[in-house]
Parts: structure tokens; C-alpha cells; sequence
């Protein structure tokens, strides 16, 4: 249906979907640059999107298709699979009950990689506050209010001293060093799409800046790897609770490893999304 407004035309259709549940999807810390008023809106593709709930409908308000709608939020999966298979103990059935409906996004690899780079040490306050101010000052404006994320086109040659206005502090170097080396082929960063979880982890880590957590969470958010299982220091927390007896004697510079292998062997393929309801959990 089309909407004719004094200033724009908006592009409003609706969703049925099972198993959403749209507030824990876009408040879990897994997406940094939506927010919620009365709908929730947000950047995406370059487009501004809004998004509501009502029961098991979602009111889209953007000229984004449903096909990519549908590819971003994840519809399509298989809810009951990916509970049944990580539903391995008391613990992550309470959490499926408390948390049904949280489903992970497929984020674009370079938006992701820039905000994960963001991340490190940092609170999601700062990390939003971060990635706001880069885009409303090397993106480009769609609307009132809404800027693009900065390509690695916009930021490659930007000096550093220009970047102190997004109070990036010591990331901000990484950030533009990725920047440059994909503007000058260096890097193929798309192409991890097509490789393994450990070749596209060996890949993601060769990059200033960017750990084994950092990699892990772009291959799960952007790459759709759901046998990623990041560790920081909330998933850390409530491992350690709840299963920390099966590395109780593991070196603490492998600790986080253990704990990844642990998840992938105990929560199995779709590890990922017992991850961000663990995440989400300790998060609250």
C-alpha cells in the first residue's frame, strides 16, 4: 500500500511472521544504530526503515522489499529447529521461553566490521554514539535526521586528526587502516562469504584491530557463520556460572577459546543463537 504524505511517499506493508519478536531483536546489542519511539527506526542498505510489531505482524514503513526485509531479520529460520537443537539444558529453556522471538540480523560485512572495531573495550552507549557521528559527518544525509554509513571509499584518506569528532580514541587508526586497505584491494572482505568459519576467522584476524571476539561477531552478524560463538566479558560471566567446570583448569589466555569450543561441541550448529541469548541474559 502507498501512503502519500505532505513530504514523502511512503512504502507500507505488512509481514506474518512466526516466532519475532521485534524489541529483543533490536535491543540485544547486536545492531548499534536503531532506535525506538513508537516504532523503531533505523538505517539500513542505505535506506531509512521503520518497523513495528503488532502480534504476529510487522508493519514495514520503507521502500526496502520484503525479500530484503525478510533476508535482514532472518524470518525465514527455522525457529523450532534452531530451539530444539540448542536447547540443551535448564538454563537456555528458561532463556527460550523468557527470550522467544530474538532472532539474529544479517548486517552488512562492512558496517559490521567498522562497528565490532568500535566495540572494543566499550560500552553500546559509546559504540552508538560513535557510529552516529561518523555517519553524520563522512555519510551522506537520506532524510531529516538519517545519514548513510560512511563507505571505505568516504573514509580512506581521511585523516586522523578529522576522525577525533567521533571519539573513536584509540580505534579510530584501525578504523580507517581497513578503510584504506579495501579501497586499495588489499582486503576482499565480501569474499569471507564464501569460506569456512575457521578460513574466514583466519582471514577477519589478520586485520589491525581486529581480534578473535571482533571476527567471530562479523562472521556471525554479517556472514551468517552460526557456528560463531563470541566471547567478551558478558559472555565470559554467565559461562563461567553456569558451565565453568569444563575449563576449570585451562590457562586464562585460552580461557575465551575453551569457551567457544565448548559451546560449539555442547549448543552444536546453531551455537550463535544460544550466544546472543546468553548475551542478552547477563546483558539485563
Amino acid at each position: 500500500m502507498y501512503f502519500k504524505t505532505c513530504e514523502v511517499l511512503l512504502y507500507v506493508y505488512r509481514i506474518y511472521t512466526k516466532d519475532v519478536n521485534l524489541d529483543y531483536t533490536l535491543s540485544c546489542g547486536q545492531v548499534f544504530r536503531w532506535e525506538k519511539k513508537d516504532w523503531w527506526s533505523g538505517v539500513v542498505n542505505n535506506e531509512v526503515i521503520r518497523i513495528k510489531q503488532e502480534g504476529d505482524e510487522l508493519i514495514i514503513d520503507s521502500s526496502l522489499e520484503k525479500k530484503f526485509i525478510t533476508d535482514y531479520f532472518r524470518l525465514d529460520d527455522n525457529m523450532e529447529i534452531i530451539y530444539s537443537q540448542i536447547n540443551r539444558d535448564r538454563l537456555m529453556d528458561s532463556l527460550i521461553i523468557k527470550y522467544r522471538g530474538l532472532h539474529l540480523i544479517r548486517q552488512d560485512p562492512w558496517e559490521c566490521l567498522v562497528s565490532y572495531i568500535c566495540s572494543s573495550n566499550n560500552t553500546i552507549r559509546n559504540i552508538t554514539n560513535s557510529i552516529r557521528r561518523m555517519s553524520e559527518c563522512f555519510g551522506k544525509k537520506i532524510t531529516k535526521g538519517y545519514f548513510s554509513f560512511p563507505s571505505p571509499q568516504e573514509l580512506a584518506g581521511i585523516d586522523a586528526c578529522d576522525m577525533e569528532q567521533c571519539k573513536l580514541g584509540f580505534r579510530a587508526p584501525y578504523v580507517l587502516g581497513i578503510a584504506n586497505t579495501i579501497v586499495n584491494g588489499e582486503f576482499d572482505l565480501y569474499g569471507i562469504k564464501d569460506m569456512s568459519y575457521g578460513q574466514g576467522r583466519e582471514e577477519l584476524v589478520k586485520v589491525k584491530g581486529v581480534g578473535n571476539k571482533i571476527a567471530d561477531c562479523v562472521l556471525l552478524f554479517a556472514f551468517g557463520k552460526l557456528e560463531s560463538f563470541p566471547v567478551d566479558t558478558h559472555i565470559e560471566h554467565i559461562m563461567d556460572r553456569f558451565y565453568g567446570q569444563n575449563w576449570k583448569d585451562v590457562k586464562k589466555s585460552k580461557k575465551r577459546e575453551e569457551i567457544a569450543d565448548f559451546a560449539r561441541r555442547y549448543f552444536g550448529k546453531y551455537c550463535g543463537y544460544a550466544q546472543e541469548y546468553l548475551y542478552m541474559e547477563d546483558l539485563g
